[in-house]
């Protein structure tokens, strides 16, 4: 059985009337999805830290995007001494103590003496 036509009422798209609403709508839906995009690309730049110009790239400085140091951060530097409390407990040290009463160079150094004597055992 035959599909019923459509009614003569409908605006068809090859009448007049009924094409220049859907240019204009077109024209509305693309100014549209131009600025989404815009504000996308705008909002893109600006997390990256290039701020409000034109991006400048090259092969010596790579894009940092995303790219996040494992481990605790290193800690802000305060000034003057180091408090004797506060001290790595290496003598002759004067590094700040992080974990275990040592600072992070001989935290370090200790894990892979103990580590290196596990594995000759």
């Amino acid at each position: 059985m035959a599909r019923p036509r459509k009614s003569a009422t409908a605006a068809a798209p090859s009448s007049p009337a009924g094409a220049a609403g859907l240019v204009s709508w077109a024209e509305v839906l693309g100014e549209a999805l131009g600025r989404g995009v815009a504000r996308g690309i705008n909002a893109g730049l600006g997390s990256n830290g290039v701020g409000g110009g034109a991006p400048t790239y090259s092969s010596a400085t790579p894009l940092q995007v995303g790219v996040r140091r494992r481990g605790r951060p290193p800690r802000a530097k305060t000034t003057g001494p180091v408090p004797p409390e506060r001290r790595c407990k290496v003598d002759g040290c004067p590094n700040e103590a992080r974990s275990k009463g040592l600072c992070s160079k001989h935290y370090q150094a200790e894990r892979r003496r103990i580590l290196a004597k596990g594995k000759s055992a």
